[in-house]
């Protein structure tokens, strides 16, 4: 498993080894949860609503659960896609390609046609990592 670079402590961007590496995880975690979405059932469509009565249980509630369920997944994944889109505006793409798997270099990137030199994506790539580490 490649390694990712932190910045130096010197880069404006430098943030904690720690909060770094937890970063770095949160990211991974995007294609687990992406897939999740795509298998957890839409619970909206089981609520009903009655005008007239409205009543509360202290019974379990899967329907509420899933739905609790579904919107954390939801924040974390409209996390790291706005951070990535904030980072940069034209690369945002390339951005998630890259931090949320180590099936992909910067190498690869490229070869894939991705519209940025090395320096511009790693730079780029050290800013989203610091922006999701403030928005964490």
């Amino acid at each position: 498993m490649k390694r990712n670079r932190r910045p130096r402590h010197t880069s404006k961007y430098w943030i904690e080894p720690e909060i770094f590496d937890n970063v770095v995880t949160f990211c991974r975690c995007y294609p687990v949860w992406i897939k999740e979405l795509q298998s957890l059932p839409d619970g909206s469509k089981a609520i009903q609503y009655d005008k007239d009565k409205v009543q509360s249980s202290s019974d379990y509630d899967a329907t509420a659960d899933l739905a609790l369920k579904r919107v954390e997944i939801e924040r974390k994944v409209n996390l790291i896609l706005t951070t990535a889109q904030a980072a940069s505006p034209e690369l945002w793409e390339w951005v998630i390609k890259g931090v949320t798997s180590n099936d992909y270099t910067i190498n690869d990137l490229i070869q894939q046609g991705m519209p940025a030199s090395v320096n511009y994506y790693s730079n780029v790539k050290r800013y989203f990592y610091y922006l999701l580490s403030k928005r964490i």
